[in-house]
C-alpha cells in the first residue's frame, strides 16, 4: 500500500545519504527534550520556570528541575542558548548557532522517521475483506 494517494502530492523518501548525510549524523546529536527547549526559546526568551511549565503541558508529564537545568546547561555549554539575568531570573534565549542546529537536527529527525511516519499514515487506512477504504471515505 503507498502512502502517495494520502497525500497532496508526492513525496519521494530519502536517499540513505540524505538521511545521514555524508559526514554522518549531525555534529551535535539533539535528544527530544533540548529540541523542544530549543523550539520554544526560538519562538520567545524566558526563565526556566516557564519552559518547564510550557513543556510540562506539552508533554502530560511533570518536568522537574533536576531535568530541566542540566540541560539547559547542556546547551548553553555548547553555545546553542545564553543565559543574562533579569532581577532574580536566569532568562534563556536560543542563539544564531542554536537556531541552525536546531534547524538541521529537525531536519534529520523528519528525513530519519520518514519511512515510520508514512507506515503510521497507511496504518490509518483500513482493509475489509481486501478492499481498501480510504481514510474519509464511506464503505
Amino acid at each position: 500500500m503507498s502512502v502517495e494517494r494520502h497525500t497532496p502530492h508526492r513525496i519521494k523518501p530519502p536517499s540513505s545519504e540524505e538521511i545521514f548525510g555524508k559526514r554522518g549524523f549531525s555534529e551535535i546529536e539533539l535528544g527530544i527534550l533540548q529540541m523542544q527547549v530549543l523550539w520554544l526559546l526560538s519562538r520567545k526568551s524566558t526563565h526556566g520556570y516557564e519552559i518547564m511549565k510550557v513543556l510540562s503541558d506539552i508533554k502530560k508529564t511533570k518536568i522537574t528541575q533536576g531535568t530541566l537545568y542540566p540541560t539547559l546547561q547542556t546547551l548553553e555549554r555548547r553555545g546553542l542558548i545564553k543565559r543574562h539575568e533579569e532581577g532574580r531570573k536566569s532568562v534563556y534565549s536560543i542563539t544564531l548557532h542554536g537556531r541552525k542546529v536546531m534547524n538541521e537536527s529537525c531536519m534529520d529527525f523528519s528525513k530519519t522517521f520518514f519511512g515510520i511516519f508514512q507506515n503510521f499514515v497507511c496504518e490509518k487506512c483500513l482493509t475489509k475483506k481486501d478492499k481498501l477504504i480510504n481514510i474519509g471515505e464511506k464503505e
